[in-house]
């Protein structure tokens, strides 16, 4: 009965979308502006996960294993992805290896849960060590599954791979420990000093930056001030071990309480100016433009980037914002992938989709909100700096970059209509299936100087993307592309020895189609 009324729902908005076709936009042209600079990319982020903890099942979930290269590399080739972000709970300090239990299916996932956050010192000083008091076996899980083959992967392919160390300590579990990392320091500084070392020793790796914890503000007690502490002491303790650590605080669930947590942070002295990365999530009430005001002043007051680390529901909307009103550096959705369970019961938040997935040879494709994004991801290098772009429309978004070899990338965004933007919203509240965006409008793409360049157009909703070439032949020209409701255009110029080539793109609308 709900896959009856779904389809019919579908039918329906196909229907009023074509009546509303005839709702013609006036064409638009953008321009590249390269004497405007902003800030510098660093990072298109995912967090080092598949489907590991079933849920439904109430179990450990090892089904993408047959597939897990080709699903990090269609993350790497399609998605853009260039960091991650490797976990670190703070149940790692206890004497039970409890990952190894679930993992083994001694434990089901709600079993496991329960201890996640369970901290329990391994003795009395945070000075001295004892082994057997940490368990690192999940994130040895992590780094052999994730971190180690992507950066094989990526370096195979040329493309750059890192990963930062995220700790975690969740409120979300029924037990705790006696131990509190937030009210201690040093005992803080003792767990991430041991998880650097363990992967120094064991895998040759050190973190790109250190998160200090992930959202702040669903723990029990990570308070600003506690944040503060916990930097001098980490800091001070990987420093000893021959390590400088990039921190990214406060990484709070909803963007507008960051501020009021780096003036916490701030309180305690000399912790501010040792955040490299000023982040937050897009959880919650979402942030306004006083609110990015703050986050930009804040995060210029310490001279530190700003990132947006996590957002489930993230699309091509919250990245062209995000990039134009914080001035973000990097960007995360969430996780990498999710088995394909059909339109409908698909979860949001990842990168890709598999189907079949205990397949070597697995179908893997992007999911259709991660298709705009990915778009952004690819043709924007790690070093990237936003320059200017300027568009005649007011239904036209754009951002543009010079990526580090000097080559030149602008991104256009069409606004939705009023009844995709309807539509959007029940499918956002229902996941219902979009309709195919019909119609469109001609949008001139005008780079500033002659050459080759790669367009690629996709769309959020339907999740399809069109990928050709076009020849600028003079610095006045431009490239010419028919955007529909949501469409996002990249248009990237090529290096003169370019090798990849794709079908000229069509001169009228209906090759478009």
């Amino acid at each position: 009965m709900m896959g009856w009324g779904i389809s019919r729902f579908s039918a329906l908005a196909a229907a009023v979308l074509a009546l509303c076709s005839c709702n013609a936009r006036k064409p638009a042209s953008v321009t590249l502006v390269p004497t405007e600079s902003f800030q510098t990319m660093d990072a298109w982020e995912a967090n080092a996960k598949m489907w590991e903890f079933n849920r439904r099942a109430n179990r450990f979930d090892d089904s993408w294993m047959p597939a897990r290269d080709r699903i990090l590399t269609e993350m790497i080739v399609e998605g853009g992805i260039n960091r991650l972000r490797l976990e670190l709970r703070s149940g790692a300090e206890n004497p039970v290896d409890y990952w190894s239990q679930f993992r083994n299916g001694a434990l089901s996932y709600s079993d496991f849960k329960k201890h996640a956050y369970e901290k329990i010192n391994d003795n009395a000083d945070p000075k001295v060590l004892n082994p057997k008091g940490f368990q690192f076996s999940e994130l040895d899980f992590r780094v052999e599954n994730f971190v180690l083959p992507s950066i094989r992967i990526a370096k195979g392919l040329g493309r750059p791979m890192r990963f930062s160390l995220s700790y975690v300590d969740s409120k979300w579990s029924d037990r705790q420990g006696k131990l509190s990392h937030a009210t201690n320091p040093e005992e803080y500084a003792e767990l991430i000093a041991a998880a650097y070392i363990h992967l120094k020793q064991k895998y040759g790796l050190t973190p790109d930056a250190l998160e200090i914890v992930l959202e702040p503000d669903n723990t029990e007690e990570w308070v600003g001030r506690r944040i503060g502490s916990a930097i001098i002491a980490v800091s001070r303790r990987l420093e000893e071990q021959g390590v400088t650590p990039r921190i990214i605080a406060p990484s709070t669930t909803v963007a507008r309480r960051a501020p009021r947590y780096m003036e916490e942070i701030a309180s305690i002295p000399g912790a501010a100016e040792k955040v490299s990365v000023l982040a937050y999530h897009r959880y919650g009430i979402q942030p306004t433009e006083q609110a990015y005001s703050r986050i930009r002043e804040s995060a210029a007051g310490i001279k530190a980037q700003t990132a947006m680390l996590e957002f489930a529901r993230a699309d091509a909307n919250i990245l062209f914002e995000d990039l134009t009103q914080a001035n973000i550096s990097s960007f995360q959705k969430h996780d990498i992938a999710t088995p394909d369970l059909g339109r409908v019961a698909t979860a949001p938040g990842n990168m890709l989709r598999v189907t079949e997935p205990g397949k070597a040879d697995a179908e893997v494709e992007l999911l259709p909100e991660a298709t705009a994004l990915a778009s952004v991801f690819r043709v924007v290098d790690p070093g990237a700096v936003r320059i200017g772009s300027k568009s005649d429309q007011t239904w036209l978004n754009s951002v543009a970059f010079r990526n580090p070899d000097g080559r030149l990338v602008l991104a256009v965004k069409a606004d939705l209509g009023p009844v995709m933007k309807l539509l959007d919203k029940v499918h956002r509240r229902l996941n219902t299936p979009m309709p195919e965006p019909r119609g469109g409008e001609w949008v001139t793409l005008r780079m500033g100087r002659a050459g080759h360049y790669h367009l690629q157009r996709s769309n959020g909703l339907a999740g399809r993307i069109l990928r050709c070439e076009v020849i600028i032949a003079t610095a006045g020209g431009g490239g010419r592309v028919l955007l529909r409701g949501g469409d996002v255009a990249t248009l990237t110029e090529q290096p003169k020895a370019s090798s990849t080539h794709y079908p000229a793109c069509p001169r009228d609308a209906a090759g478009w189609e």
